[in-house]
């Protein structure tokens, strides 16, 4: 006997147009069917599928803009680009490593009448990796990243905020991707803020509402610095939450092996003065040093004389030639103008004879 929740389910979806409803409750049933009722159970596993893939071929609509400066509400990356993966700690890579498994076998768990992960909210401090994840996983999984461009979204005017946050949840849940809502503290903060504007309060309950029904095609992701700033009920809601902390000697070390390849830090040492910093300060560091050894080196070769001799060797004969009178001039023996100009002393003296001809 069928159980009177899946058919409330199946009337629910009916009544309120909710497509999300009404494909759970299918699944549910479905499930529930394959062995009693194997016809009815092929039936609806063929609807199913006709459906996804129906949804996957709707014409995307082009991106949410801000009505009054007609700029695009979020940065679309497609394909999400990355060039190296990140560097994670042992209990964060299997917790990602579960969600690509929960996407791979996406149609085995709907089956069961379970949905893979779909939302995902990252707290930590600032240049861990959060963002960078984000592009990650839409990398792996095939999918558009979204990213909420906050600056444009904030607006000054009252319930301008609001409707451009619901602009782009509503774009974001039409197609398969992933939405990186990044410093998410900013538009979810405590409702008994007593700081905070109506309508910032009005918009933590959309996003509440939002979260519930966020469909299984796309995956939602969160950021935030400040978790202590958002409201309470936002954390319940989220399928997953994962806890960025400062890397780890030994993730620092992969840092720099898989990033800084160039630089020799492998002894414990060396490593000493990165801990407690995040992968954005010890890159901002290590490109400040670089910048400044390459600035070293262009001081010494000066000095030496190496730079000229790099700079000279690009001239052509007959440049070499003219810069013979050039470097003559300035009071350069015959030999040194040889060893600059790479030319051969013969050559520079009858260069500096036939200029004093002319």
């Amino acid at each position: 006997m069928i159980e009177d929740k899946i058919i409330l389910s199946l009337v629910d979806a009916a009544l309120k147009g909710d497509k999300s409803i009404g494909q759970m409750a299918t699944r549910k049933l479905a499930s529930k069917i394959r062995v009693t009722n194997a016809s009815l159970y092929e039936q609806l596993t063929r609807r199913l599928e006709s459906e996804a893939l129906r949804s996957k071929d709707l014409r995307r609509q082009p991106p949410p803009v801000d009505s009054d400066s007609r700029q695009s509400l979020v940065r679309v990356e497609e394909p999400a680009m990355l060039l190296k993966a990140p560097i994670y700690s042992e209990d964060i890579s299997k917790l990602f490593e579960q969600v690509l498994l929960e996407r791979k076998y996406e149609y085995a768990l709907l089956s069961e009448g379970l949905q893979p992960t779909k939302s995902i909210i990252f707290n930590g401090p600032p240049g861990v990796g959060k963002t960078m994840s984000a592009r990650w996983l839409a990398n792996q999984l095939g999918l558009p990243l979204l990213v909420l461009d906050l600056a444009t979204v904030m607006s000054s005017f009252l319930g301008k905020t609001g409707s451009n946050v619901r602009a782009v949840l509503e774009h974001a849940m039409s197609f398969p991707c992933v939405l990186l809502l990044d410093e998410f503290d900013a538009i979810a903060k405590r409702r008994d803020d007593d700081r905070e504007l109506g309508e910032l309060k009005r918009l933590v309950t959309v996003l509440l509402q939002t979260i519930d029904e966020w469909p299984s095609s796309s995956l939602l992701i969160a950021a935030t610095n400040h978790g202590e700033l958002l409201d309470p009920a936002i954390w319940r809601r989220f399928d997953m939450e994962i806890s960025f902390t400062m890397p780890s000697r030994s993730m620092i070390s992969n840092y720099l092996r898989e990033y800084w390849p160039e630089i020799p830090y492998g002894k414990n040492e060396d490593l000493d003065k990165f801990i407690g910093k995040s992968f954005s300060d010890i890159d901002r560091e290590l490109t400040q040093e670089k910048r400044a050894n390459v600035i070293s080196a262009i001081s010494l070769r000066a000095l030496t004389g190496q730079e000229s001799i790099n700079y000279y060797e690009e001239l052509s004969f007959n440049e070499k030639k003219a810069m013979v009178i050039k470097l003559y001039d300035q009071g350069l023996s015959q030999r040194a103008i040889s060893a600059k100009l790479g030319i051969s002393r013969p050559i520079v003296k009858r260069s500096i004879e036939d200029s004093l001809k002319e």
